[in-house]
């Protein structure tokens, strides 16, 4: 048994398809069967069933693959752990987080994060919080940038900053004459939303109040998985929606005359890092925090007295 077979079977697990899988692993397709195979005949049992289409685990090979999992996982400490040790931030790091968070906080900190760790390379993919979780727990990524709180087993939450919402609204909205807005001052029939899976969304339902299934009363029906499309849809006068703060900080002086900001307490949403409770790259996670707390607002730093917005 060697780790390369296993790593075989949870690509195989995962897409299901042997070319893909063996594409996945830049292998060839004969190459990985080869191996699976070779792995079955030694420990004598089927680990997949290629008369189903797609292909997929027997109940043992269920057990063998969550298994190879956690083999590889620990497998992959080792070199951390000596980097870690040695006080050295280097080699890959790869990020899971949301699109809400991405587009605003993203380029705030990863060049000046890039200069100064020259021996580092990060790649960053934009995933809904379900997706952040699945991939932190299959592996794929090392931390998770999303709103909190999870209260999720084996995941441990670090809290970085709390941003508040605001509230971005059309000239020709009764809220674009108040200079401050009150969560009750918020209609859900003439919001935007972000389209259903993003936690942004679930968020703002909440802080509308709204405990049942919502309906929308704009004449316009529009699924979108990008902020920026809402804010276009208010510049044409329609309704309004709620942004976060750090969505203002390169908004042009026309888009901040139709910010309004909340009265206190301000509804804020909590932004934490997220690891598995056995993440042993310590400096590395302590070294994103920091950058990331150089680089925002200041006040954003501690909840205060504002008002946490949960997404669940």
């Amino acid at each position: 048994m060697t780790l390369i077979q296993l790593e075989y079977i949870i690509s195989l697990d995962k897409y299901r398809h042997f070319v893909t899988a063996a594409d996945k692993c830049f292998v060839t397709q004969p190459t990985l069967s080869m191996q699976i195979q070779k792995l079955e005949d030694e420990l004598r049992v089927k680990i997949f069933d290629r008369t189903k289409q797609p292909i997929e685990p027997t109940p043992m090979g269920i057990r063998i693959i969550e298994q190879a999992r956690l083999v590889l996982e620990a497998s992959s400490k080792i070199p951390e752990m000596i980097d870690e040790v040695k006080g050295e931030i280097k080699g890959e790091l790869k990020i899971g987080i949301i699109p809400s968070i991405a587009q605003y906080l993203v380029p705030l900190f990863i060049t000046q994060t890039l200069g100064e760790y020259p021996g580092l390379q990060i790649q960053i993919d934009e995933l809904l919080t379900d997706q952040v979780v699945k991939a932190l727990n299959d592996n794929e990524i090392d931390i998770g940038i999303i709103a909190t709180p999870l209260d999720l087993p084996g995941i441990s939450e670090i809290p970085v900053f709390y941003e508040p919402f605001i509230v971005f609204t059309s000239q020709t909205h009764h809220l674009f004459k108040k200079v401050t807005i009150k969560p009750s001052d918020l209609s859900i029939e003439d919001i935007w939303l972000l389209s259903e899976g993003h936690c942004f969304s679930s968020q703002a339902i909440n802080l509308c109040g709204v405990k049942e299934k919502y309906t929308q009363k704009l004449a316009l029906k529009y699924k979108s998985g990008s902020l920026e499309s809402l804010i276009k849809l208010v510049e044409q006068q329609y309704g309004y929606t709620l942004l976060p703060y750090l969505s203002m900080l390169e908004m042009s002086q026309n888009r901040k005359k139709m910010v309004r900001q909340f009265a206190e307490p301000v509804p804020r949403r909590e932004i934490s890092l997220i690891v598995k409770d056995t993440f042993v790259k310590e400096r590395m996670l302590k070294m994103i925090k920091k950058k990331i707390e150089d680089n925002i607002p200041k006040d954003l730093l501690n909840l205060g007295n504002s008002m946490l917005v949960n997404w669940k």
